[in-house]
């Protein structure tokens, strides 16, 4: 965060405690032709989250409405005056096999401009919830210095829709002030060990269990939200955080599985006035390939090290470490099954197209006992595993590539290769949901 940046925030929660009038409640919203000074001053109070009413008073003095759905959520009723970004837009798919990051400078500088946006407006954002994370960090990235969230997103708007696409002139946006959250891995095992710092994994309980980097506290995103998808009270939050360690003082790196559930608690933290908050955007895709970088789990983990182990030609029984390009070669074919046994969460965020997935831990008890095996057959059965078929075990890390590879053994498995590493070609679940 700059210096200029974190005086903004700085004011902007000073002056929070003063009273805001609500606006009378209508049906449209119709925003003026600019941000007088008055505005500008009234959105200072605010913090980054804002009510339904505090939204309503911005818009109608000039404040932009951003739309960060994707474009056939937005055509079937959006908040009238709103502008459709989706944040996929600012974002590619995928890049060396991570998901999720950020586009290149020119196609950021062509998206604002086509969307009628220059630096110095005030942005009111929204999606589906209070947490629109990636088109938040992006639009921060970009040099906006003013953008607030509707508070429980589409859902909480009370007035009428419409399916009228906003008139747009484009702008002549140029990234001339970029704020860059972002770090890298190296960055990252810099401040393992760091008694100021404090790494967050964003990623739901289950694919934190299965493996995240050392010493990081779990920060469910979604445990953030209501049920009506607002964000939790303030002294929920706060005790919530207070119970992880996770201090105002303190250095915040925030990560998840490919940067979407980082950037959704960057926006919170940010809201509740945490100021030195960054995000590790490559996340757990690039941190779990690497066999240097180590994991925690429930267990303590090992990875394979070595392209010369992963590369091996040797002829020996027994599995073997595939390439990308084989696993892409032989899951073409039928009688082959490419068997992802991480997270479901993981899973459900992005897979080989065509693998199947059951989590490795999901083949023990509740005393972690391994289940019987009809139980652990009709498991793998019910997702096509059989023992007829070719399997390609799927991981991130040795204990559940040994374990997983131990259980298909004493089931009568034959047939099993392993795949560990880099994969381009995600499908992306991210941007399937939409």
């Amino acid at each position: 965060m700059s210096i200029l940046t974190a005086k903004r925030f700085l004011v902007a929660s000073a002056l929070s405690a003063l009273a805001v009038t609500a606006a009378p409640a209508i049906s449209t919203i119709v925003p003026a032709a600019g941000m007088n000074m008055e505005a500008r001053a009234e959105q200072a109070a605010f913090p980054i989250i804002i009510s339904e009413d505090q939204f309503r008073q911005l818009a109608e003095k000039g404040a932009k409405i951003v739309d960060s759905r994707q474009p056939a959520a937005y055509e079937k009723g959006h908040i009238p005056g709103a502008v459709n970004l989706p944040w996929a837009k600012l974002n590619v798919s995928e890049r060396d096999g991570i998901r999720n990051e950020f586009a290149e400078d020119a196609v950021f500088e062509e998206v604002i401009s086509e969307a009628g946006l220059k630096t110095d407006d005030i942005i009111l954002l929204y999606d589906t919830n209070s947490l629109p994370g990636r088109a938040f960090v992006a639009l921060e990235y970009a040099g906006f210095k003013n953008i607030h969230v509707l508070d429980g997103g589409i859902g909480a708007y009370g007035g009428e829709l419409s399916t009228e696409p906003a008139k747009v002139e484009k702008s002549d946006f140029k990234l001339v002030d970029k704020h860059d959250m972002r770090v890298d891995k190296a960055y990252v095992e810099s401040r393992l060990k760091a008694k100021d710092t404090v790494i967050v994994d964003g990623r739901n309980a289950d694919a934190f269990v299965d493996g995240h980097i050392p010493g990081a506290k779990s920060l469910v995103a979604a445990s953030l939200l209501t049920k009506d998808k607002k964000v939790q009270p303030e002294d929920v939050l706060k005790n919530l955080l207070a119970s992880r360690g996770i201090d105002k003082d303190k250095e915040i790196l925030s990560y998840c599985g490919s940067g979407v559930a980082a950037s959704n608690n960057y926006i919170a933290l940010r809201n509740l006035g945490y100021t030195n908050v960054r995000i590790y955007d490559q996340s757990w895709d690039e941190w779990s390939r690497d066999p240097k970088a180590g994991q925690a789990i429930a267990l303590g983990n090992f990875t394979f090290a070595g392209d010369e182990l992963a590369n091996s030609d040797n002829k020996q029984d027994g599995p073997h470490f595939l390439t990308a390009d084989q696993v892409k070669e032989l899951s073409k074919q039928p009688d082959v099954v490419v068997l992802d046994v991480r997270s479901p969460s993981d899973y459900s965020a992005g897979q080989i197209p065509g693998s199947v997935n059951v989590f490795w831990d999901s083949t023990l008890d509740d005393n972690r006992v391994l289940k019987n095996p009809e139980e652990l057959k009709k498991i793998y059965a019910e997702v096509g595993v059989t023992p007829d078929k070719k399997v390609i075990l799927f991981t991130r890390g040795g204990v559940q590539l040994a374990h997983s590879y131990t259980v298909l053994s004493l089931l009568g498995f034959k047939n099993v290769d392993f795949f560990t590493g880099k994969f381009e070609g995600w499908e992306n679940g991210a941007l399937k949901k939409g």
